[in-house]
């Protein structure tokens, strides 16, 4: 699913469903978004949107799931705290929840949070701290000495243990001056703007990808596999809660004061406060200091200081309910666009990139933004030369919100996408109807290595060796402008030696075997690797058991096409569209003069699971999930990716994910490794 923020956009305001089948699919498509959206912030280190529009998002999925309780997901994200444990680091089972916090976005809910657990205890603190944006991780120290630190992980049950990285942290004490015999914090980790600037500065001298924010530079030094990146890169510290201790503590103040005094650092001038006045008032004098800090914040925390109320609150799943997050809305300033510039990303898509007068937002130097697409800017009415309203999150690109009209030149013109790709020069549309702008070159160069990578993959054609690297470097090295050149390389063959760009004798002539080998590749895997837009590999397969000609199939029109089974009318425009292309026909000559598979053998014998469908999930121990897929394919069934009542069975491994449980609440056959393999079997020995 795209996750353009104008998209996302667009969901919230669709008015909420009054129906149980429109909940379901208002449900379900914020559920994929919203798990996308957790899978890049929490495991990948780059967020996808704000953290605003995140809360947006959860929010109306909550509302949504309290009046269609039925609708809702056991693992909804609602209920999730934050990722997942990385497989690059030993699991570590948590002792103690690493909860989230509730999100409070207006004074009316600070007000609400004080005056209910002013109800239960009248005489309850709170205090106001804040919240530093970085990375969550639990240290334990035994008898004053530290000797483990895990990260937040999924918050309840397992963290990756990154103990050796978190000792480089020079702020992190690796021994304290009392020695309790049991000692377990949280804190963040995060790095300064200061820290982040000079890492930056490196990374750019270097060519390298930089860091959007100090949050992704810290999230993403800590998964170092080396330890001695992240001493370089110099990451701070600051705790905000005891976890558990042999001491005994009354309040929260008191255990943050302890941990200073014994060396611990500790998030800096907690406020102590009476009332919700003196909550808000705390909050606000944190807002008003915020563009002087060195480092990054998105809020202020709220909790009550008491902890045995703290036992008696209790918490949900999720959220203790003796705390809150007040986020503070991202930043806007107003500044002059300098040049909108079109650029193709790897996709094909072509975005709108607005080029400012460079102002400071959320501690960084701002000099591009967004502009989503051209409904986008035909909505803002944005010109070149317009004093323009820009906002970022602190951790996305950031975008335009609206144009100053008053201070606008007399001699603006209104901005139109180009007809032509800016990269290749190929004509650009719209594809599927829809409101982005796509180039329609099949070898265009800002998109080419990504298509190379497609074409090699085990869903198209499967060519070992042929990854995003050596693709990069066929690329850069000019020995491949299309995909067609890769079958030419075997003319080139001591030259590539020689540069060595993919290695010596061994890589090279592996990789031309491997080319060789894919000449005689099935037709379906051909026109999967083609990568025509909103053709998969089943569409792919759908087209050649109609039309098993690739000469017939370039030709047949578009109603035709529509007229096979899983292709609609606007896939079926499609794919007329990319045969009807000029480079698409010299592309499949040259393939064909190369010598590739152009033709299908079908017959009318029925498949023994034709017209099924199954879903993979877990891992299996005889096989990979990719040969599981081939598997089913080969005797007719379809793979999907999802679970509904269609779905005629799901294969379960070991560690299988929700789609298990999906299968259960729907009643759909699950298989075991042992019942999917007596499954083939039945159909090896010629059953049916």
């Amino acid at each position: 699913m795209d996750l353009d923020c104008h998209r996302l956009e667009s969901l919230l305001q669709a008015d909420n469903p009054g129906d149980r089948e429109s909940a379901a699919i208002v449900i379900g498509q914020l559920t994929q978004v919203l798990r996308e959206l957790n899978h890049a912030y929490y495991n990948l280190d780059e967020p996808l949107t704000s953290d605003e529009m995140y809360d947006r998002l959860l929010r109306k999925l909550d509302i949504l799931e309290a009046e269609w309780p039925e609708l809702a997901l056991r693992d909804s994200p609602t209920s999730v705290i934050g990722g997942e444990a990385s497989t690059k680091f030993t699991p570590v089972a948590h002792r103690f929840p690493m909860l989230s916090l509730l999100d409070a976005f207006s004074y009316d809910e600070v007000t609400s949070f004080v005056e209910r657990v002013h109800v239960q205890y009248p005489e309850a603190t709170f205090i106001v701290e804040m919240k530093i944006d970085g990375l969550s991780v639990s240290l334990t120290y035994e008898n004053g000495l530290f000797v483990r630190g895990v990260t937040r992980g999924d918050g309840v049950t397992y963290g990756e243990d990154v103990t050796e990285n978190l000792k480089q942290i020079i702020s992190i004490p690796l021994a304290i001056s009392e020695r309790p015999s049991e000692l377990v914090i949280r804190g963040e980790v995060y790095m300064s703007y200061a820290s982040f600037d000079a890492l930056n500065q490196s990374l750019s001298l270097l060519g390298d990808k930089v860091f959007a924010n100090p949050r992704n530079a810290a999230a993403g030094t800590l998964r170092q596999l080396d330890a001695t990146v992240v001493r370089d890169r110099a990451l701070s510290f600051f705790a905000f809660e005891i976890q558990h201790s042999s001491n005994s503590f009354s309040n929260d103040s008191s255990m943050l004061a302890w941990l200073s005094d014994v060396g611990i650092p500790v998030i800096p001038d907690v406020v102590l406060c009476h009332s919700s006045k003196e909550v808000i008032e705390a909050i606000e004098s944190i807002e008003r200091r915020r563009e002087a800090l060195p480092f990054q914040i998105d809020g202020a925390v709220v909790k009550v200081d008491e902890l045995y109320p703290r036992e008696l609150i209790g918490a949900t799943s999720k959220f203790p309910r003796w705390a809150i997050a007040f986020k503070y809305p991202p930043e806007q300033k107003e500044t002059v666009l300098l040049d909108i510039v079109p650029q193709v990303g790897r996709t094909g898509r072509i975005t709108p990139l607005a080029y400012l007068a460079p102002i400071n937002l959320a501690g960084t130097t701002v000099q591009r933004a967004t502009l989503h697409n051209q409904g986008y800017i035909d909505q803002l009415d944005a010109r070149i030369g317009d004093t323009v309203l820009v906002q970022k999150g602190g951790d996305i690109i950031p975008a335009v919100l609206k144009v100053n009209v008053d201070k606008r030149p007399a001699d603006t013109e209104r901005y139109t996408l180009p007809k032509t790709c800016p990269a290749c020069g190929s004509e650009t549309e719209y594809v599927g109807g829809g409101a982005d702008l796509y180039c329609t070159g099949i070898d265009c160069p800002a998109q080419l290595v990504r298509h190379l990578t497609y074409f090699a993959s085990r869903e198209a054609m499967d060519i070992a060796g042929l990854g995003e690297k050596v693709a990069e470097a066929l690329y850069q090295g000019g020995y491949v402008r299309s995909i067609a050149d890769l079958y030419t390389l075997h003319e080139k063959r001591d030259i590539l030696v020689e540069d060595g760009l993919i290695g010596r004798d061994k890589s090279v002539d592996q990789l031309l075997a491997e080319l060789e080998r894919s000449k005689s590749a099935p037709l379906e895997r051909l026109v999967t690797g083609f990568g025509i837009p909103l053709v998969g590999r089943q569409t792919a397969q759908a087209l050649v058991k109609a039309i098993p000609d690739l000469g017939r199939l370039a030709e047949v029109n578009e109603e035709t096409l529509a007229s096979i089974r899983d292709i609609g009318p606007v896939t079926a425009r499609s794919i007329s569209r990319w045969f009807s292309l000029p480079q698409t026909e010299h592309l499949l000559e040259r393939l064909e003069k190369s010598g590739l598979n152009m033709t299908s053998d079908v017959t009318d014998v029925r498949m023994p699971l034709e017209g099924q469908t199954f879903v993979l999930t877990g891992t299996l121990s005889s096989m990979t999930r990719h040969e599981a897929r081939a598997a089913l394919e080969k005797l007719g069934a379809r793979v999907v990716g999802s679970v509904s009542s269609r779905t005629s069975a799901v294969v379960v491994g070991e560690n299988p994910g929700s789609k298990a449980v999906r299968a259960q609440e729907i009643g759909v056959k699950s298989l075991d490794e042992d019942a999917f393999a007596a499954l083939l079997a039945t159909y090896d020995k010629g059953e049916s």
